[in-house]
């Protein structure tokens, strides 16, 4: 590759980490809509009560973990989407949750941040 062609590219790589693109602009908006409508399928998928409380504790943590991944490795590390899926966890709460789950919009926040930091290490190596 000549040095011309690797500072174009470069620069297209730059500009591309600068701005959602192409798919990459739907991570944010399946999050939020996996914490809107997730819950509703899988209270009622475990018979409600206390028996859909680890389902729907993995299925908080997981869609943050795993959209932080996601946007870790295809976009990058940012504090947006960390954020966002503490809000889409406040939605969720208010449709679903007691008060008393609030404390968990943290651990969304702390699952998204953790999975975008290692997106963005695994997309480096």
């Amino acid at each position: 590759m000549t040095e011309t062609q690797s500072a174009k590219r470069t620069e297209h790589d730059a500009q591309e980490q600068l701005e959602r693109t192409g798919w990459r602009k739907a991570t944010p908006y399946v999050m939020l809509a996996a914490y809107i409508a997730g819950p509703w399928l899988l209270i009622p998928a475990f018979g409600g009560g206390d028996s859909a409380v680890v389902p729907i504790i993995v299925f908080i943590f997981g869609v943050a973990a795993l959209t932080g991944l996601v946007d870790g490795i295809f976009y990058r590390a940012t504090w947006s989407l960390p954020i966002l899926a503490g809000v889409g966890f406040w939605i969720a709460k208010a449709l679903y949750f007691n008060d008393g789950t609030l404390i968990y919009a943290l651990g969304c926040v702390l699952a998204a941040w953790l999975g975008s930091f290692v997106g963005t290490h695994l997309r480096r190596s």
